[in-house]
Order: C-alpha cells, then sequence, then structure tokens
C-alpha cells in the first residue's frame, strides 16, 4: 500500500472523530454543572437578534469597567472560560464572553465575515454596556483581528483594546493542508460545523484584511499587541505590520519570548498581569 493510500485510509478513520468530538463548545447544561462545581456563578444570555450567546459576570459595581473576550477559530465562550473564573478579574469587573457567529451556540456553523462579526458585538455591547462604563475588548488569534476593526471602526463605549497573538497582515497568512479536508465537498462532511466554518474564515482572511489594510491609521485608542517570538500559525512578522500601520501614540507591543500561539493558556497568568497592567495605564 502506497503512502497515499495510507493517508486516504487514516483519514476515513479519524475524520468522523472531529465531526463528535471537536465541536469546541459547552451546552448551557455543562456550563450550569461548571458553575456549580467552581462556584463562580456567571449568566448565560442569548441576544436574539444576531443569535448571539454571551456569558456574563457582573461586577456589584455596577459602573465598574467591561472586560469583553473574542475567541478565536474554532473556539467558543469555553476558551475563556477560565478567566472568568480569575478571582483578580471578577474583584474589578465586569465579565463577558461571547459565542462568536459560527462558534458555540452563536448561529453555529454559518460564516460570518469580520463587519458582521463586528456588527453583533456593537450591538450587544450596545444593549448590555452602562452609561460611561469603560470596555475593553481581549482577542486572541481571529478574535483579535476581530478586536483590531472594533478599534478601527471606534465605537464610542470602547476604551482600549489587548490583541493577543492576531493576525492582521494578509502577507504573513500560513495555510495548513489539513484546513482544507473542511473546504473540499468530499471531505467537508466529516468534519465538524465548528471545523468548517474556521476552514471557511480561513481560506477569506487574507482578501478580507485586504478591504480594510489601509485603515489601521484611524485607530483613536490605546491597543495592546502580545505575540509569541515562536507563533507557528500567526507569523511573529504581524508585529511588524502593527508597528508599521497603527498609530505610535496608541501601540504598545509585548514580545514574550519562546513562546507560540496559545498564549492565553499556556501563559494564563501572564496575560492576566498584562491585561491588569495594561487597563491600569490606559
Amino acid at each position: 500500500m502506497n503512502q497515499n493510500a495510507i493517508r486516504f485510509l487514516l483519514l476515513s478513520l479519524l475524520l468522523p472523530l472531529f465531526s463528535s468530538c471537536f465541536s469546541f463548545r459547552d451546552s448551557d447544561k455543562s456550563l450550569v454543572k461548571l458553575m456549580e462545581k467552581e462556584r463562580h456563578p456567571f449568566d448565560i444570555n442569548y441576544f436574539e437578534k444576531y443569535s448571539l450567546r454571551w456569558l456574563w459576570h457582573e461586577n456589584r459595581d455596577k459602573n465598574a469597567p467591561i472586560l469583553l473576550f473574542i475567541h478565536g477559530a474554532p473556539g467558543s465562550s469555553s476558551a475563556f472560560l477560565s478567566y472568568m473564573q480569575e478571582d483578580t478579574l471578577r474583584k474589578d469587573f465586569s465579565i463577558l464572553i461571547i459565542d462568536r457567529l459560527g462558534y458555540g451556540y452563536s448561529d453555529y456553523g454559518n460564516y460570518q465575515p469580520i463587519p458582521k462579526q463586528y456588527e453583533a458585538v456593537d450591538a450587544l455591547m450596545n444593549e448590555v454596556r452602562g452609561h460611561n462604563q469603560k470596555v475593553y475588548t481581549i482577542g486572541h488569534s481571529y478574535g483579535g483581528t476581530i478586536a483590531g476593526y472594533t478599534a478601527i471602526q471606534d465605537p464610542e463605549w470602547l476604551t482600549g483594546s489587548v490583541m493577543i497573538a492576531p493576525a492582521l497582515d494578509p502577507e504573513q497568512e500560513k495555510y495548513l493542508w489539513f484546513g482544507k479536508l473542511a473546504l473540499y465537498k468530499s471531505t467537508r462532511w466529516l468534519v465538524s460545523k465548528s471545523l468548517r466554518v474556521a476552514a471557511d474564515e480561513k481560506y477569506s482572511h487574507e482578501e478580507e484584511l485586504r478591504t480594510f489594510i489601509n485603515s489601521w491609521d484611524q485607530i483613536n485608542s490605546p491597543i495592546l499587541h502580545i505575540h509569541g517570538d515562536k507563533d507557528g500559525l500567526v507569523p511573529y512578522g504581524n508585529v511588524n505590520f502593527s508597528e508599521e500601520r497603527i498609530p505610535k501614540k496608541w501601540l504598545t507591543i509585548k514580545t514574550i519570548p519562546e513562546e507560540g500561539h496559545l498564549l492565553p493558556f499556556t501563559e494564563q497568568k501572564r496575560m492576566v498581569n498584562e491585561i491588569l497592567l495594561f487597563i491600569g495605564q490606559n
């Protein structure tokens, strides 16, 4: 049996697992069980206008700043649940985590471009935010891109943005061969809807980035760009893009030596500290 036949056989055996086991989302029921176990309560909400699910910890101080977490691809609000359990954050902030459109329980399985992702976030924040309440976005990977796009739009509610390993530069896009398995009709049915949306996003991303490549100088609020210099998925060269395109008066760069793409999970304590430092300065 030649190598191509072996590879096809292995994929035929393994790919069905992706359909059932890799949805990257937790049901309301499982979230309730988690709350009971961890004893860090939060609310599970749905924004019907956009079929958007969002998780919410409201600080006792109704005017406390809001931390809005935006996950990458694939993923869901579950990616940042551990941050909602962080006492250092719960003490001083309200915390809001969304299932991005297409993921989790937000119009699951239907790809939506970056402007539509922003539109849903903007509408939600205008519903949730109190008068003059500060909001900081914290986005990872594709979520970091959306945080950056939000900063370009400069909505009234935005105070500052943290982009962790964001994919910003269309010239820096990397493509992995197995990502196409979620695009081809012959194999698309084998993978979960979450992976299909991630593939649709990935293979539209470069073109989307080019549509607003000349708009980064419109940013009018503080930006923190955090990146690992060993990132194998979103190249560290995206830092150069930020330095060249974002006004220097608003931009702070933090390089994490010898770290890769999964900084929110491998370096959670450090990310929390960086977020707190950034907010303290802005």
